[in-house]
């Protein structure tokens, strides 16, 4: 039974049926016509479903009074999903049911109502295993999706239907019951919307790194601001669960757009965050054999931009120990790369700032990140291989001196991971190279490419700054890389903080706690961080340094003194304060309306001049208008230009802050690890003091024990001896009762045996008389029996006997006639031989016969033969006679020669002939011979035949005879 269902136009009114019965609908969202019938025919309990479902569904959007509550929309939702698993109309329900939704959606939601989003997101959370990902890529994610991954004021709930939405949409398994073709084509479309994805976090999501994305950003209001972070942050939040959920697809597609240059500063970032993940080392190894790691390789080993290097060495620097610990042999492959990398960073090149008269008055050029501004002649990157397709990235930011990346972390990773080759690449690196066959990326032999005086004295300070690694006596570097690794059975918390203590300083501190009693007087002293951070940390120290959160309910939090928490004491050491600190970001994480008082210089309102904002219409246009494709940035923010000495301003607080929140990120990571290497450690030390008041107990109670010991041998030894006398006299007086025991024994046993006997001579007396009265019953029974049996069958015996006779005479018979078969079956092959032998000897005649006729034949021809040669012979004798009369001397020699010629062939032919004479008078022998042989068997065969036969004549009378 079937009912029809009339979906609804986008805009909300009724619209044509539309057949999306089984076999004719398209799952990416597309309808084929059935002609005039083209309803959607469903089963009654589906329709049902779909219709209660929907209707619940508007109650709740519409806010009605009657609606029911949330969690029972989405328990209504779930029930629906588990009921339609083992539909077989399920391809019909879920069209239907997209229609359905799209009509409210369209009907009943209101785009500025934020409680409309959470049930109907929810519900589309909740039916995402049955909707296909088509639907939810070419309908949903335009519609709901895109606008409440951008609104921040949306629920939590809320956004993570949505993220959770647009990483189903993404599932290509959806379709494994499909053709091979349509799976193709379906996952081609999850492909493109991956790359789409990506492409709006890179090109519409806000870049820090762009100058006129910062510059848009401080001409917007609060609630924009506001927008485009939250896009931002949704946009990597949903990026980074697909690479974590699928990380092949994810990081093929970073892999693809890390070609573009300009792409690779916001691609990093978001490799940061995602190898941040507590969920990431168990997919590490996937990236350890991936492309993109290689490709990361070569943008250390290439690009001059050092922010770049920076963000970049800090994901190296966090997937160091994860792959140690996930991916151990592929990590081995990269060691090469891997020093390569640290004499590049060491060796790094710093950028100066560009003199007033070399900037280009033209304010579009100084937002090129591609151009090489400020950059020594001696910054060079060699050439790169041809077959290697890199495409330079020189400079990021447009502005002052940029400090280079800093290698001490790095190298002390790469230090604690493989000390020994670290130590001989740094020691001689062309060499290292050499004897390591390393793939050379450059096109230039290496001595151009390492400088060893400058990488040399570049390391210096950094070997001085780290603690001898035990390994650098045990083994070599090629036994390094050969044997099983020290660190095979740590895990990453452990690698990292071991890390840690090969630095000096962290070293030094360890070794002051564990000699309290050393410890110098003076306060901790944080130790400052190398890098780039430390300029822009010494600009704000003014700013947010001394903020002390005395009453933090209220709506301001003013410093009331100049007090700031890093000075300097008397040793020249800066000194922190480390309650100015936790006061500071207690009240930056409050969210209380906090007021920084004494702001630095550099974030002054000069920099940011007064410039024109869009029109409120253009605002509200777009607030209100989802965009469709990925937006193009506009060229000029404003109609005033922007001086240059603000953009380079601005770049430089660009790079600080990525660099801070780089930083800021490397050290949540290593917070995160140090902090599961401490729970561990804490639980080994809890472990080890219960184990050493277990064993201080133990000690107490040996003592104790050995003390009861003693005392209890000495009472053992009194006991022992009276235990000793009396078993003396125990012992006689024990032989005394035994002898007396065993004599009375003795005569009991005498006359238990005699008794025994006599008791057995009688028993065995009645039972043999009685045994031969029975005997001697039966025998006379059987004699009687065996009378009676011979009497009967005497008559039979007589019989017995003619049948012996009888069968010896029948036995006789057929031995003779088998003797008679056997010399008639012999006779009988033995003619059948011979007759095969005549017939064999027919043939072989027939054959030499036909062989004499055909030498006969070729004798004659020979004969033929040899005439016409004797007479050719006679010819050429004439002609040569002739010839003498009339020809010189050299026809003489040429006549003569061709009769030596004529004589060798006629001698030739001669022996020819003789040889066929002699072969024919052979064959005229063998002939004859065979000849009289045949005529010889031919006798034998039928003298044989009648003796046989006259002997076989006499024998069968005999037996004949013998019958009657």
């Amino acid at each position: 039974m079937f009912i029809f269902v009339t979906g609804y136009s986008p805009s909300g009114s009724p619209r044509s049926p539309t057949a999306v019965a089984w076999g004719v609908t398209d799952l990416g969202g597309g309808e084929l016509p059935m002609g005039a019938n083209s309803r959607l025919q469903l089963p009654v309990q589906a329709a049902m479903d779909v219709s209660q479902l929907c209707r619940t569904l508007r109650l709740v959007l519409e806010s009605a009074s009657d609606a029911p509550s949330l969690e029972d929309l989405l328990k209504q939702a779930d029930s629906f999903v588990q009921g339609l698993q083992s539909s077989p109309n399920r391809v019909a329900t879920v069209a239907a049911l997209e229609d359905e939704l799209q009509a409210i959606y369209d009907s009943i939601i209101d785009y500025a109502s934020l409680t409309q989003a959470e049930p109907f997101l929810g519900v589309l959370y909740r039916l995402r295993t049955i909707l296909p990902p088509s639907s939810l890529i070419s309908t949903w994610f335009e519609l709901a999706l895109r606008p409440a991954l951008r609104e921040p004021r949306l629920s939590t709930p809320c956004v993570e239907y949505a993220k959770g939405l647009t990483v189903a949409a993404l599932d290509v398994n959806y379709y494994a019951d499909e053709s091979e073709e349509e799976r193709e084509k379906q996952r081609e479309k999850v492909s493109g919307f991956r790359r789409r994805l990506m492409e709006l976090y890179l090109l519409d999501a806000l870049n820090e790194s762009s100058g006129d994305d910062v510059l848009e950003w401080a001409t917007l209001g609060a609630e924009q601001r506001e927008r485009k972070s939250c896009w931002k942050a949704n946009l990597e939040d949903v990026l980074i669960r697909v690479g974590l959920e699928r990380p092949v697809d994810f990081l093929t597609e970073v892999f693809h757009c890390f070609t573009v240059p300009s792409s690779r500063l916001q691609l990093l970032i978001l490799l940061n965050s995602y190898t941040s993940q507590p969920k990431f080392p168990d997919i590490a190894a996937v990236l350890a054999s991936h492309i993109l790691t290689t490709t990361i390789l070569h943008s250390l080993l290439f690009d001059n931009s050092s922010t770049v290097a920076i963000v970049a060495l800090t994901v190296v620097t966090k997937l160091l120990p994860i792959f140690a610990v996930k991916a151990t042999e592929q990590l081995e492959r990269y060691v090469p790369l891997l020093v390569l990398v640290l004499a590049r960073i060491v060796c790094w090149r710093e950028r100066q700032a560009p003199t007033p008269s070399e900037a280009s008055p033209d304010a579009d050029s100084g937002r090129n990140s591609d151009v090489e501004e400020g950059l020594p002649a001696s910054a060079y990157t060699p050439p790169i291989r041809e077959d290697i397709k890199w495409e330079l990235l020189e400079q990021t930011f447009v502005g002052g001196t940029s400090s280079s990346p800093s290698p001490r972390r790095y190298f002390t990773t790469l230090y604690y991971l493989y000390p020994c080759n670290t130590i001989r690449f740094l020691r001689h690196p062309i060499k290292y190279v050499t004897d390591f066959n390393c793939d050379n990326p450059y096109a230039v032999d290496w001595e151009e490419v390492l400088d060893e005086p400058q990488i040399r004295s570049k390391s210096e300070p950094l070997m001085r700054g780290h603690v001898l690694h035990p390994l650098l006596i045990w083994r070599g570097a090629a036994e390094e890389l050969s044997q099983p690794h020290f660190w095979a059975d740590y895990d990453i918390a452990r690698i990292l903080g071991e890390c840690t203590m090969l630095d000096v300083r962290n070293a030094a501190l360890g070794m002051q706690q564990r000699a309290p009693a050393v410890v110098s007087p003076d306060p901790p002293v944080l130790p400052t961080s190398p890098g780039p951070t430390r300029s822009f940390a010494d600009s704000l120290s003014a700013s947010v340094a001394s903020s002390e959160v005395s009453t933090l309910s209220s709506s301001t939090i003013r410093n009331e003194g100049r007090s700031t928490p890093i000075s300097t004491s008397a040793r020249g050491r800066p000194r922190v304060s480390l309650q100015d600190m936790i006061a500071t970001s207690v009240a930056l994480k409050s969210g209380l309306d906090v007021e920084i008082v004494h702001p630095s210089a550099s974030w002054s309102s000069e920099v940011f001049p007064p410039v024109r904002s869009r029109s409120p219409s253009r605002e509200l246009l777009e607030e209100e208008e989802p965009a469709e494709t990925t937006p193009e940035r506009s060229n000029s923010v404003g109609v005033v230009e922007v001086p240059l000495h603000v953009r380079q301003a601005l770049a430089g607080l660009q790079r600080e802050v990525l660099l801070l929140r780089n930083e800021l990120n490397l050290e949540l990571w290593s917070a995160r690890e140090n902090v599961k290497h401490i729970g561990r450690l804490y639980q080994d030390q809890v472990l080890s003091k219960t184990e050493e008041a277990e064993r201080q107990g133990l000690r107490n109670k040996l003592r104790d024990y050995k003390t009861e010991v003693v005392r209890l041998q000495r009472v053992l030894k009194e006991h022992k001896d009276q235990s000793n006398a009396v078993k003396s006299q125990w012992q006689d007086y024990v032989k005394e009762a035994q002898k007396k025991l065993k004599e009375l024994r003795n005569e009991k046993t005498e006359w238990m045996i005699e008794a025994a006997t006599m008791r057995a001579a009688d028993k065995e007396a009645k039972e043999t008389f009685a045994a031969q009265g029975k005997l001697l019953e039966e025998a006379l029974q059987r004699v009687f029996q065996l009378e009676t049996e011979i009497k009967e069958n005497a008559p039979k015996v007589e019989r017995l006997h003619d049948y012996e006779r009888q069968i010896d005479q029948m036995i006789t018979l057929q031995r003779l006639w088998e003797l008679d078969v056997r010399k008639l079956n012999d006779q009988t092959e033995y003619l059948q031989i011979l007759n095969s032998r005549y017939r064999k000897m027919e043939l072989r005649l027939d054959t030499y016969e036909k062989t004499h006729t055909d030498l006969t034949r070729i004798l004659e021809e020979q004969r033929r033969r040899m005439r016409s040669l004797e007479s050719q012979l006679t010819a050429r004798e004439k002609q040569l006679q002739s010839a003498r009369k009339a020809s010189d001397l050299e026809r003489l020699s040429s006549v003569s020669a061709q009769i030596k010629q004529v004589s060798a062939v006629k001698e030739r032919l001669r022996e020819e002939n003789n040889d066929l004479r002699d072969e024919i008078e052979e064959l005229k022998a063998m002939v004859d011979t065979l000849r009289a042989e045949v005529s010889g068997r031919q006798g034998l065969i039928g003298s044989g035949r009648s003796s046989r036969s006259g002997s076989g004549v006499g024998q069968v009378g005999d037996v004949s005879a013998t019958t009657t």
